[in-house]
């Protein structure tokens, strides 16, 4: 759908939702859309590499650049959340969802997500760190499967970016 369209939506949603005739409690909704690689629903909107190859780039201020961009445009369409950033740490490429994770080196994903995190929410968007911690470590890459570490190991090696995020607020 088009940007117009997205935004009529979001406005009718939000109307629906205020809404305090006829006894409704009249409570904003708050609406929020998948974003990891660019708004993709949208057509024209701006689509960027997938996770795996921004953290080819090595480059943190990249990623901070691409996640404010993507927050002007979500919020263009009347969106106030975002599903972004990814913070898997791809332990075994046999994972379904490897090309989602930034690096197998927690401090890059670190990294990542404090800048992607900070730039999102600095556009009015609220960001979400996702998935879960351990969901790249999963034994024998299987997705939605069990990361067996000890806690100090996962904190260690799924962590640094949750904790990033989470200190950028």
């Amino acid at each position: 759908a088009s940007i117009d369209d997205w935004l009529a939506l979001a406005d009718a949603y939000h109307a629906a939702s205020t809404d305090r005739s006829e006894g409704n409690a009249g409570i904003p909704v708050i609406w929020g859309t998948d974003a990891v690689h660019g708004h993709n629903n949208v057509m024209g909107a701006t689509l960027f590499p997938h996770n795996v190859g921004l953290g080819a780039a090595n480059d943190p201020e990249l990623i901070g650049r691409i996640g404010a961009a993507t927050a002007r445009e979500v919020r263009a369409t009347g969106i106030d959340w975002m599903f972004a950033p990814t913070l898997a740490v791809a332990t075994d490429l046999r994972w379904g969802r490897a090309y989602e994770s930034y690096s197998g080196d927690p401090a890059l994903v670190g990294q990542y997500a404090r800048q992607y995190v900070s730039a999102v929410q600095s556009e009015g968007v609220v960001a979400t760190a996702k998935h879960f911690i351990g969901d790249g470590g999963t034994v024998r890459g299987t997705d939605q499967g069990d990361t067996r570490l000890s806690l100090p190991d996962l904190l260690a090696q799924h962590g640094p970016g949750y904790v990033s995020a989470i200190s950028a607020n």
